[in-house]
């Protein structure tokens, strides 16, 4: 018995190499887009390098200081000096002469302009030259939300704090944060997209700066998941500055099993239109080199199915190997 035991186990192991190493003959039937592992480029806009709290729009709430230089007393503080005046509910403030002016929704700079514009109109003053300044602003911090470790607000204190700054007081980024971010600021409809990149050399490119009342959105980046003959299947975050491909993802997952089935690999891919496409290649050829990795992207599914043979060549294995140990029953090799 031990000897046909041993005869039948040395059988089978040449029979499942020989299988293993003819896996995957079949011509690739990999259909899917062209594949890139390329990292993202460092890139902020031009225009959000240069902001300063004197370009963000007056709201309501706002503390501002008004200086009519020659005249005193149409200035913030009257006769006494540099004083303050809040923005009431409406957007609005009293001044000497003018009444109430509607103010908010406009810079600093933009104020200033419209205050020497009325002054002249209104033959008050000849030459007008009015600075409106934003003493204190409603919103005395910067809102960080979405992937940080402690989303929050970063008080703001005068001092000009930037991107990496408010990041780094959240207790900067969790695993799973895109390193796409971003940054909604009062006053303009359109949000500012900072890609961080990954080059650590290019930080400068991309830190910009922020003031009181900007809003930043760390958003979370897509999982793919693993699925079929891995030993552990998964759900992988992808990184957004470090894309994930096929191999890899096997890798996280722990490897192959000896079943799979190496020329039936497939992505289940969802469209930006909602439809799920299947994505059939063979993982042998892109192991061996002979077929480009592919990339994953955001809810895709890779399935690595069982070949059925293997598989069963695999559970012999198993039960032969139990019979020679003396485990099991002599009628299961009959």
């Amino acid at each position: 018995m031990e000897v046909d035991v041993k005869t039948r186990m040395r059988t089978m192991m040449a029979t499942a190499f020989a299988l293993f190493c003819g896996a995957g003959v079949a011509m690739g039937q990999y259909t899917g887009p062209a594949v890139t592992t390329t990292s993202p480029v460092a890139s902020a806009p031009a225009a959000a390098m240069h902001i300063e709290a004197a370009q963000t729009a007056i709201l309501p709430g706002d503390s501002l200081i008004i200086l009519t230089y020659g005249a005193p007393e149409l200035s913030s503080g009257g006769m006494g000096g540099v004083g303050t005046l809040r923005v009431s509910a409406d957007g609005t403030v009293v001044l000497p002469y003018l009444g109430t002016v509607k103010l908010a929704g406009m810079t600093a700079p933009e104020a200033s302009e419209y205050l020497d514009k009325q002054l002249k109109a209104g033959g008050i003053l000849v030459d007008p030259q009015v600075t409106v300044q934003v003493a204190s602003s409603s919103e005395q911090g910067i809102t960080v939300v979405g992937e940080v470790t402690r989303p929050q607000p970063v008080p703001v204190y005068g001092a000009q704090l930037r991107l990496l700054d408010v990041i780094s007081a959240c207790g900067g980024f969790t695993p799973f944060a895109s390193h796409t971010i971003t940054v909604h600021r009062r006053g303009d409809p359109q949000p500012i997209v900072v890609n961080l990149g990954v080059d650590p050399r290019t930080s400068d490119a991309t830190n910009i700066p922020l003031v009181a009342g900007d809003t930043v959105v760390v958003a979370r980046v897509g999982t793919a998941y693993v699925v079929g003959d891995v030993w552990r299947p998964d759900a992988i975050p992808l990184s957004s500055n470090a894309p994930i491909t096929v191999v890899q993802a096997i890798s996280i997952s722990g490897g192959l099993r000896y079943g799979a089935a190496l020329s039936k690999a497939m992505i289940i891919r969802t469209t930006d239109d909602k439809q799920r496409v299947e994505i059939v290649f063979d993982l042998k050829k892109v192991l061996h080199g002979k077929e480009r990795d592919i990339a994953l992207t955001a809810n895709d599914i890779l399935f690595i199915p069982t070949n059925g043979f293997k598989a069963a060549l695999s559970s012999g294995f198993a039960t032969q190997t139990s019979v020679y140990a003396g485990i099991g029953s002599a009628t299961l090799l009959k």
